[in-house]
């Protein structure tokens, strides 16, 4: 009987180009097989072939991959249930996919699970192009036997097949949350709270983990928000609750600390904070470009930004730096028959400060600023000036 260093030797002899091992491959590892196994072939014993990452996908062959990542000994020789979802129209690659999130579908029964939850999709008026996004991000969807009621909660609230179809491609845990414990007390939370039913839409849309999580973790965040001054009242008390549920304590902190290493006071963060809670998502990268920009290329005073705390939810590469550059420019071409506020130019639409400024630009045939200006705003082609 071989040592499992032994075995782990042969696996890596043998698969010189990949030395990758998942975790089905280590199990592997510890399932022994009897001495007249190995009297015939201990090379083959130990070779570890991954059949789903072939085109061909053989029946054969998948079989074996169950047997090789479950840890048995033997499955059937055959896999009714990959047959059954490329008959179903799924591609190779999508089959290959599909077995490597959930390999329990290998030994599902086609007849008794698969074949009646895929036509209960059908039934509910998933596409078969919606079925394989559904199932593929959420592969379980197909081993729940509540699938119905869970889908119809979800779409109730969502509104369409295409809302459901993106939150669970962010997370694979929404269809399989409990309703009763998670979902259900956490949107009446957030109910509670005077968030809107399209505000909760667009939180399951974009963060749907969240809601996953216990309703005493949720009453939480809550607290934490209202401790930062931002009342339930506020419009912005969605926002300001998904920058806290979607940072660490530390890493919420941290944007904290940034500021105040550029000179704000603490009072100064909290009012930001009210205002634009979305600043707490930046990494603390893009806050410290964006602060030394605004001081030292744009030259604002550090009040000027603290009572301006928008300019720091605008793109710098996209928006701050080459608008006041083309400013700059214009400015010190005497284009300009008046100052501007930085501020009032970077919350200008694109179609507005186009019309208004940038046309200037082509007007004196300052094409080579023109062009620079468009290539960094959305590339080279896609900005017309209307003169």
């Amino acid at each position: 009987m071989f040592s499992v260093q032994q075995r782990l030797f042969c696996l890596l002899s043998c698969n010189k180009s990949n030395i990758h091992l998942s975790s089905y491959q280590l199990c592997s590892l510890f399932s022994f097989s009897t001495a007249k196994e190995h009297s015939s072939n201990h090379r083959s014993n130990f070779t570890l072939v991954d059949p789903l990452e072939s085109c061909e996908l053989s029946s054969k062959e998948a079989a074996k991959t169950a047997d090789d990542r479950i840890c048995e000994k033997k499955l059937s020789s055959s896999s009714p249930s990959i047959e059954f979802f490329k008959q179903s129209g799924w591609s190779d690659a999508q089959v290959m996919k599909l077995m490597q999130r959930e390999p329990g579908f290998l030994r599902a029964n086609v007849e008794t699970i698969l074949k009646p939850r895929m036509r209960s999709l059908q039934d509910m008026g998933f596409s078969d192009t919606e079925i394989v996004q559904l199932v593929s991000s959420c592969p379980r969807v197909l081993l729940l036997r509540d699938i119905q009621l869970r889908i119809d909660f979800w779409r109730s609230l969502l509104g369409s097949n295409e809302w459901l179809i993106k939150a669970c491609r962010r997370s694979m845990f929404l269809l399989t949350s409990s309703l009763a414990r998670k979902i259900e007390p956490n949107i009446s939370l957030l109910r509670e709270c005077g968030i809107s039913e399209q505000c909760i839409v667009q939180m399951v849309v974009t963060q749907p983990s969240l809601f996953c999580r216990t309703e005493k973790c949720i009453k939480e965040f809550i607290e934490h928000v209202e401790e930062l001054g931002v009342s339930r009242d506020r419009k912005n008390f969605h926002r300001a609750l998904l920058a806290v549920m979607t940072r660490s304590r530390s890493r919420f902190d941290a944007t904290f600390a940034t500021l105040m290493s550029f000179g704000w006071s603490q009072p100064d963060c909290i009012a930001a904070f009210r205002r634009h809670p979305s600043i707490w998502n930046l990494s603390k990268k893009n806050l410290c470009d964006k602060m030394t920009f605004l001081m030292k290329e744009a030259g604002c005073e550090l009040t000027y930004i603290i009572y301006r705390p928008v300019l720091l939810t605008y793109s710098l590469e996209k928006r701050l730096r080459p608008r006041y550059e083309v400013m700059n420019f214009l400015d010190q071409n005497k284009l300009l028959d008046k100052g501007h506020n930085l501020q009032s130019l970077v919350k200008l639409s694109e179609e507005k400060f186009r019309n208004k400024f940038l046309f200037l630009l082509r007007k004196e045939n300052f094409i080579a600023q023109y062009d620079s200006y468009v290539v960094a705003v959305q590339g080279k082609h896609d900005v017309v000036v209307e003169n």
